[in-house]
């Protein structure tokens, strides 16, 4: 019965990729494509490696172990949102435009002079959370949320303003090759601090599609392939220690991971590749195990409403509970170990009310990502615009990964946000409509406008007074 839901699980997958390339709707731009790479990697790949080779580490950590008939729901599961997804982001998303002739965007004196006073404004707060960051924080962890008690978040995290920073600078300056230096220089940072390493496939994701739409390019180009590979290579390494870079620029020994000697090919390659970085379908399989059989409820989406209690800061707010205001029915934590794992987005739906709740969450995420594309396809020119989406669609998987709710909402927070204060700068030192006088006019009046020489400009009727 597995074997016969995995091949099915691929043939779909494979089936809507083939349906979303006829369509011509496909673009690196599209939220689609990421989804595809997503579920391809953590709910088609994942779940054979799993049954093939028996990955059980995850498994262990939850002390949980699935049965056929639930590793089967979690494939339908699974797959149920990918159509629902596809169907909803597809429609909304629908576009007969092609991409525009190669047409370099340019910024003026004030864009660029607004782009520095931005950068001026919030170095300051990225030179202290990495301050911050570096020598930590008075805090304590609550049912496995880990709360800062002397500081704020949006401080203490403000160093990833730097990622569209970067980018926005790549844009400007044409991607010219000295970006390599601040960009080296952001991925070195991030590889040396070693947390948040998701952080640097972001950037890299975000630096290829702002690169692909300044070039009118709908796939992206061979150099972030191979720009790829290392950072793959480093993500991996710090999976396995925080403090490789530290130990290496210190002279201390590198702890690697040795295999026995005794080890097999498989148990090695099982041992390489059985981690926690694309398991969301073992996590998926733990939530479809307990809800609601274990847990006798769904959410309902009342972990949502976090969302109106999160942006108050701790600092100001002391008893500000620890999760959404209503506390859920559903505690994933009281039926096994589920400390630092994520739901996805298609876990989030079925917590929040099974086959419907899934239903209604994918299709609400596909409706707004798809109307975004449509936006986007239509105003390529729209410089600060596009970066902004660029900034979107680089977040979503996060979304994809652990949900839709606070986490993604925080992304998109210290992403958007230095864009939105380059458009207010802009905004203030460039030139401005202001209106002047109004005039209300009378039911079918007709107005004539005149030239300074005193000719008609065009209309008929004199102005009415």
């Amino acid at each position: 019965m597995i074997e016969l839901a995995l091949t099915a699980q691929v043939l779909l997958w494979l089936i809507l990729i083939g349906v979303f390339l006829a369509c011509r709707q496909a673009t690196i731009f599209h939220p689609l494509t990421v989804y595809f790479g997503f579920h391809g990697l953590v709910f088609v790949l994942r779940p054979l490696l799993v049954h093939e080779f028996g990955f059980d580490t995850n498994w262990h950590y939850m002390r949980f172990e699935p049965t056929d008939l639930v590793f089967v729901r979690t494939l339908a599961v699974s797959s149920v949102g990918l159509v629902t997804f596809f169907v909803a982001c597809l429609g909304a998303g629908w576009t007969r435009e092609e991409l525009l002739p190669a047409a370099l965007p340019r910024f003026s004196r004030e864009e660029r002079s607004a782009f520095v006073v931005t950068v001026l404004l919030l170095l300051p707060l990225i030179g202290y959370s990495i301050y911050a960051t570096r020598n930590g924080q008075d805090g304590e962890r609550i049912n496995g949320v880990y709360i800062l008690t002397t500081s704020t978040g949006y401080i203490y995290e403000a160093q990833h303003f730097i990622l569209p920073l970067l980018c926005a600078g790549m844009v400007m300056t044409r991607f010219h090759w000295m970006n390599l230096l601040p960009s080296l220089a952001y991925v070195g940072y991030r590889t040396w601090f070693g947390w948040s390493r998701w952080t640097i496939l972001l950037f890299l994701l975000m630096v290829t599609l702002s690169y692909c739409w300044y070039h009118r390019r709908r796939w992206i180009p061979v150099w972030s392939i191979l720009v790829a590979m290392p950072v793959l290579v480093v993500f991996n390494l710090l999976g396995h220690n925080r403090d490789v870079l530290k130990a290496i620029l210190s002279g201390e020994p590198v702890q690697v991971v040795r295999y026995d000697a005794g080890m097999t090919r498989e148990e090695k390659l099982k041992k390489q590749l059985d981690t926690q970085d694309y398991a969301n379908f073992d996590y998926l399989s733990y939530v479809v195990a307990v809800v609601p059989e274990r847990t006798g409820a769904y959410s309902l989406g009342l972990q949502h409403l976090q969302l109106f209690t999160e942006p108050i800061p701790r600092i100001l707010w002391r008893g500000k509970p620890i999760g959404p205001p209503i506390e859920s029915p559903v505690n994933l934590g009281e039926f096994g170990n589920f400390t630092g794992l994520t739901v996805s987005l298609v876990g989030d739906g079925w917590i929040s009310g099974g086959w419907v709740g899934l239903v209604v969450t994918l299709t609400l995420a596909g409706l707004g990502l798809g109307w975004a594309h449509r936006w986007f396809r239509a105003n390529l020119g729209n410089r600060c615009g596009a970066l902004i989406y660029l900034a979107g669609i680089a977040m979503t998987p996060q979304l994809y990964r652990d949900g839709g709710g606070v986490s993604i909402a925080k992304f998109l927070l210290f992403t958007v946000t230095p864009i939105l204060l380059w458009i207010s700068i802009n905004w203030c030192l460039g030139r401005r409509l202001v209106p002047l006088l109004s005039v209300p006019l009378a039911p079918a009046a007709r107005v004539r406008f005149l030239t300074p020489g005193g000719g008609s400009a065009g209309g008929h009727g004199p102005i009415p007074r």
